[in-house]
């Protein structure tokens, strides 16, 4: 692979690493990097298809009128961590 056509900042870290011995070709550097970018984005599709379904799980409990007051759920947990701290979990 030809690193002529890249910015130099990616030149550096691809440099970076091959000097570092981390890797042995340029190929191998972005065979990971791809191989890390297709991971992040599986994991940001994990999180967001879970953030979705707690969304929708807040909407239905509004719906029932299950919701607490902030100030109440914020002193609870308060209440919570004072309690683990003093050992009475």
């Amino acid at each position: 692979m030809d690193l002529a056509s890249l910015p130099e900042e990616i030149k550096e870290l691809v440099r970076a690493q091959l000097e570092a011995g981390h890797f042995q070709s340029v190929d191998e550097v972005v065979c990971e990097a791809l191989r890390l970018l297709s991971e992040r984005d599986e994991l940001f599709a994990a999180q967001g298809a879970e953030l979705r379904t707690q969304i929708a799980e807040g909407v239905e409990a509004e719906e029932r009128g299950e919701l607490r007051d902030g100030e109440a759920a914020i002193a609870d947990v308060r209440r919570r961590i004072d309690d683990r701290l003093r050992g009475r979990e």
